[in-house]
């Protein structure tokens, strides 16, 4: 689609499918074919996307010598309305790459700019090995993002991290590698994807190739806050900062881990730090103040946002989280006054809508219901996708009596793509509001249960299984129902239905390993509980279930590591010791 004589719009196409792996849902890299497309394919694309052209082709290396074909097409033409089909060798790359670009543009209806021309066109690197190398890396970390982290199991990031280390030995003036291994490594921290030794080796290795860059020592110490080990992760960010002390995030990170630890004193002074070098944003003003309040000085966060707000008086962000300040410091009337002031002073409708994100809930909870519902409002004008002011607006419906308007609202959150965990409890609030006589049902299932009788709870809740399928109240009494009566292949089959839909429901993992363990079924366990423990890193409960299936599936060494990091999180604890003991035994 041609925008203009310099620009036209590129879509490129991965494909992905949804496929059921290890007991989740994932995402996996599908190849079409080995071969060029046929032209079903391709019409297929042209509906769907209602482009005007499509360029595919075939890449095949060999040695030395590079084969590809490139080709054109139009829509309701069978045959391709351009053609490149040549051999050359790699030394020739860079030079066969400018032409299929130029093609592209030509075929675009764009002509390239100066900045662009052959000359001027940089690829990052003169290496075609090196190039290739970093290409091949680069699609590990865009499928990690695409699938965000829902990998196939058996996928593993080791060998693109290991061409990615190669193409930044083959050329360590070449940043693409560089920069793309530091991303591929902090994902698969996040993520938690293929093992904590490779990407800290990873990461290590590429310290050791640029020590005088801080990234790579960067994302070790994110790797160890992964891990929760607040200690390690500190040490690594202030590492980080002797090799670049002007960089802003990094003290606030580092405060980050220094608060964890419960030195308020050192991690407000790295937030001010922070704060200092920071641009009109200040995004370390927000950690400032959290310190403030969590040491019992919430009268000195107003100060600081009325510092910021005195130099730029136009940013309505400041505005609110002034008001703010004053109202949770005790200052009620004028935090009050502040939003007014800047509903008034600001002039555009948009810089308003920002004011009333932040003052619909404190009108709602002062009981001002038709105001805030109003200000809800005029904000989902403008982003209308923003899930948790939808759930804000829903739940100041339901305080005004107003549950007819809720419905709508919940499907609207539905359709804006929220994460698993909140689509699974807005589903329960839209079902329970639309189909109440069999929700009424579950909640009589519950109350039989609380009375001991399991049978008849079972009897009410299996019919429900197609029509509340997507009802994750109903799986979680009928997984725990089932493994009180002994039945535990059906509390697995309840238990991993329930976690497909609500992913962060700690007590379904309980349930979950409950029946795995009494089958027999301990390596599986304590890889459930590993997903658990990504899932929800900062989940105790979680952490200390983990360590007893490691303990279960013969995994001493980790069940011990495990049981005395507890230990040192929780302390003398009497209540936890026969737990602990049975991990370390």
């Amino acid at each position: 689609t041609v925008k203009s004589s310099t620009e036209a719009d590129l879509n490129p196409v991965s494909y992905l499918a949804q496929v059921e792996n290890a007991g989740r849902q994932r995402a996996a890299f599908v190849n079409v074919s080995d071969t060029l497309l046929d032209h079903d394919w391709l019409q297929q694309m042209f509906e769907q996307s209602g482009v005007d052209r499509i360029m595919d082709g075939l890449l095949e290396i060999e040695g030395e010598e590079i084969r590809w074909t490139i080709r054109f097409h139009e829509k309701d033409r069978e045959e391709p309305v351009s053609v490149r089909e040549e051999a050359f060798a790699k030394g020739k790359l860079f030079d066969k790459l400018y032409e299929a670009i130029s093609d592209l543009a030509t075929q675009a209806g764009v002509t390239l700019p100066e900045r662009l021309s052959r000359e001027n066109f940089d690829y990052g690197t003169e290496s075609a090995d090196s190039f290739l190398k970093f290409l091949e890396g680069y699609d590990a970390l865009s499928y990690i993002q695409q699938s965000n982290g829902a990998v196939v199991e058996e996928f593993s990031p080791e060998p693109a991290m290991e061409a990615l280390l190669e193409s930044c030995r083959l050329d360590p003036e070449f940043l693409g590698p560089y920069e793309t291994l530091v991303q591929l490594c902090r994902a698969c921290g996040h993520f938690q994807i293929g093992t904590f030794a490779v990407i800290e080796g990873t990461l290590q290795k590429l310290h050791e190739m640029a020590p005088d860059d801080f990234r790579a020592t960067f994302a070790m110490g994110e790797l160890y806050q992964f891990a929760n080990d607040v200690g390690k992760a500190a040490e690594l960010y202030e590492k980080a900062i002797s090799i670049d002390p002007n960089e802003a995030s990094l003290y606030t990170r580092l405060g980050m881990m220094q608060l964890a630890q419960g030195m308020p004193v050192n991690a407000e002074r790295n937030f001010r730090k922070a704060v200092e070098m920071e641009g009109d944003d200040k995004p370390s003003m927000d950690y400032l103040a959290a310190v403030l309040q969590q040491t019992n000085r919430e009268h000195e966060v107003p100060a600081l946002w009325k510092g910021l707000l005195d130099q730029n008086a136009s940013r309505p962000q400041i505005h609110a989280k002034y008001a703010i300040a004053l109202y949770q410091a005790g200052r009620e009337q004028d935090g009050l006054d502040a939003f007014e002031n800047a509903l008034t002073s600001l002039e555009s409708d948009e810089d308003k809508a920002v004011i009333k994100r932040y003052f619909a809930p404190i009108l709602a909870q002062r009981g001002d219901l038709d105001r805030a519902m109003d200000f809800y409002e005029d904000c989902i004008d403008y982003t209308p996708n923003d899930v948790p002011l939808l759930l804000e607006y829903a739940q100041t419906l339901q305080q005004a009596d107003r549950s007819f308007e809720i419905p709508q609202v919940l499907r609207n959150v539905l359709g804006s793509n929220p994460d698993p965990n909140t689509r699974a409890q807005t589903m329960a609030w839209l079902i329970e509001l639309e189909q109440p006589k069999r929700t009424d049902v579950v909640e009589t299932a519950r109350e039989k249960m609380e009375n001991g009788d399991f049978e008849a709870a079972i009897r009410d809740l299996k019919p429900l299984r197609n029509w509340l399928a997507d009802y994750w109240k109903m799986w979680a009494l009928l997984s725990s129902a089932h493994n009180r009566l002994g039945q535990s292949e059906e509390a697995e089959d309840a238990a991993k239905r329930l976690l497909e839909i609500f992913p962060g429901c700690e007590p379904a993992y309980g349930e979950l390993v409950t029946a795995l363990n009494s089958q027999g079924k301990d390596e599986e366990a304590y890889h459930t509980m590993r997903i658990a423990a990504m899932s929800m890193p900062q989940s105790f409960g979680v952490h200390v279930n983990l360590a007893l299936a490691a303990k279960r599936a013969g995994h001493d060494d980790e069940a011990r590591m495990l049981a005395k990091q507890l230990r040192e999180a929780v302390g003398p604890n009497e209540e936890l010791e026969p737990i602990f003991a049975e991990i370390e035994r």
